[in-house]
């Protein structure tokens, strides 16, 4: 009996509809429905058949690692991804030497031109140093039995009298100043409440088990909900609304030149996030990363909850 045949059987002895193991494993009915007629080639990739076959087998009570070592010749394999990913690092190296080339030739040239500029920069500066010193000796030289004029008529101050009005307007700066610090202490304790309203609190409320664990978020203290998700190589993507089951992205294998994926979530206070290259996957809310909590394990979910 072939895999597909078997997770059918198996589903239909335990009385589940395709709707409602859907709504268990969060995977489309298109592609439980070609799982069962073994059409591994309508799913997004060799590694999510693979991915998509575990959740399948667990949802229906089956051993996943059992049924992917009985039925191992019947499932795709990762060769041919493999070299697609080996051209693509070659292809890569071969643009970062072309650019390392260019690079090389072009910082000789800037470092020439910058040298010249500084060094014109130098002249300028000396030769202006120098004219405004010669001005100065000759104004000097021509006036050099200038008298200082005292105007007549001012009375000599009473140096005890200026002692004393320096001490009276001393006693008054450091009465003003003693009186002006409880208030300067207020505003400063105003101004950290202010700025501790308003952060935003990323508090992990559920974590999740098995082979695609989901994960859930609680998220506070946003008043505008953006979500961006940003890959460092291929994965599968589904995001969606909990509440109507709508997609926001479109459910398929995106690469890194096709992220960043920005999302303005709006009224919507839940997003629900499912990755097939969970390492690969960084999602942030408002700039703030929201991490999986299991580093090593490739599909993961994540239910992101705003209060």
């Amino acid at each position: 009996m072939e895999i597909g045949a078997r997770l059918k059987e198996t589903r239909e002895a335990k009385g589940l509809s395709l709707e409602s193991l859907q709504e268990t494993t969060k995977i489309q009915k298109r592609y439980l429905q070609a799982i069962e007629k073994n059409e591994f080639q309508v799913l997004p990739g060799k590694f999510y058949t693979r991915a998509f076959i575990r959740e399948y087998a667990s949802a229906v009570g089956l051993d996943p690692e059992q049924v992917m070592e009985e039925h191992k010749n019947e499932l795709p394999t990762f060769e041919e991804e493999s070299a697609v990913q080996y051209s693509r690092v070659q292809r890569t190296k071969k643009e970062t030497a072309q650019k390392s080339g260019n690079s090389s030739r072009v910082l000789p040239t800037i470092l020439t031109v910058g040298l010249i500029v500084g060094l014109i920069f130098v002249v300028w500066v000396v030769w202006q140093n120098m004219g405004d010193a010669e001005n100065e000796n000759t104004e000097s030289n021509a006036n050099p039995n200038d008298e200082i004029n005292v105007p007549e008529g001012k009375e000599e101050e009473d140096p005890s009298n200026e002692s004393t009005e320096n001490e009276d307007a001393e006693a008054d700066e450091s009465a003003d100043s003693t009186d002006e610090k409880p208030e300067s202490s207020e505003e400063k304790q105003d101004g950290e409440e202010e700025s501790t309203e308003g952060q935003m609190d990323v508090q992990l409320t559920e974590e999740g088990t098995g082979s695609f664990p989901e994960h859930t978020y609680e998220i506070t203290g946003v008043s505008e909900r953006t979500v961006t998700i940003e890959l460092t190589g291929r994965a599968y993507m589904e995001v969606q609304s909990p509440k109507g089951g709508e997609d926001l992205v479109t459910p398929k294998e995106y690469t890194e030149e096709e992220s960043p994926m920005t999302l303005e979530l709006g009224e919507n206070d839940s997003v629900f996030i499912k990755t097939g290259n969970a390492p690969g996957t960084v999602v942030k809310v408002n700039e703030q990363e929201v991490p999986f909590p299991d580093a090593e394990l490739s599909t993961q979910k994540l239910l992101l909850q705003f209060k």
